[in-house]
């Protein structure tokens, strides 16, 4: 198929992410490169269109169906987890490693252990993540939809993947450290506010992070975005937290997404 133009479709039009990942586009492939609203009207599709959907899972009808479920599914915590689950049954060699968790308050507080009540199930960098302590009893201000056992970790990761034909391949690995001059860290919760930045120098790759993060993206159906991964020392094991359908995105990184796509655009 010829392209005569790209589409970018992001969840919200203050995306910095659709709008850098526009930017290096249109300096990657000789064609116009547009953000479309997913509330547009006015928008008419063309069949040489390459329509890139950043993290849209609303109504919008030229975003493939497929495309959209897995935006929909990855964007709520619970619906991801559950997939995970499904997933297991379906798929037993490609198995995702997850924290426990439970929608049951009574349940949590049975672990006897520390967990997180996560009031939103779509938030992002820690939004609406509530710690509480081993056997504690969830308060009305702090009941949610889920939660999760704290899984202690030695390292966190983002790993970035795309989809080239049916093959998933790990296009950015990664590791999340503590910003210099930053104190007291809370190592919990690793979000920027927290004092945590992504970096790719030294850092360490456990056996199975790469594993991890393309079962996981796999299992979401999306054609690209970015695992959140933790490594616990004691299991040396790592487990999937979530998948990112439309994650930041400056950098090496940048140029990484943007790489691949202009090859896809120029290929397909």
């Amino acid at each position: 198929m010829y392209h005569k133009r790209v589409i970018i479709v992001p969840y919200k039009l203050g995306s910095m992410g659709a709008k850098r990942l526009q930017e290096g586009l249109r300096e990657a492939v000789a064609i116009p490169v547009l953000l479309v609203s997913k509330k547009s009207t006015k928008y008419q599709p063309r069949w040489t269109d390459y329509v890139i959907n950043w993290g849209c899972s609303a109504d919008w009808p030229w975003i493939n169906m497929t495309d959209k479920h897995a935006n929909q599914t990855v964007v709520n915590k619970l619906d991801f987890f559950q997939q995970v689950g499904a997933a297991k049954i379906v798929w037993p060699n490609c198995p995702v490693n997850i924290p426990e968790w439970t929608t049951d308050p009574a349940i949590a507080v049975s672990w006897n252990k520390p967990f997180f009540a996560r009031q939103r199930l779509t938030g992002h960098s820690g939004e609406g993540i509530i710690e509480l302590q081993a056997g504690e009893e969830p308060a009305n201000a702090t009941k949610a939809p889920l939660y999760v056992q704290y899984k202690k970790k030695r390292h966190e990761y983002r790993v970035h993947f795309f989809k080239d034909g049916h093959t998933y391949t790990v296009i950015d690995v990664t590791q999340k450290k503590k910003r210099k001059g930053f104190e007291n860290v809370n190592t919990k919760i690793r979000n920027h506010v927290n004092g945590w930045v992504y970096a790719r120098e030294d850092i360490f790759k456990p056996e199975d992070l790469i594993t991890q993060a393309l079962n996981a993206a796999f299992v979401s159906n999306l054609d690209f975005g970015a695992v959140d991964l933790i490594w616990n020392e004691h299991e040396n094991k790592c487990y999937v937290l979530e998948v990112n359908s439309a994650p930041g995105i400056e950098g090496t990184t940048l140029q990484q997404y943007v790489t691949a796509f202009a090859k896809d655009i120029k290929n397909v």
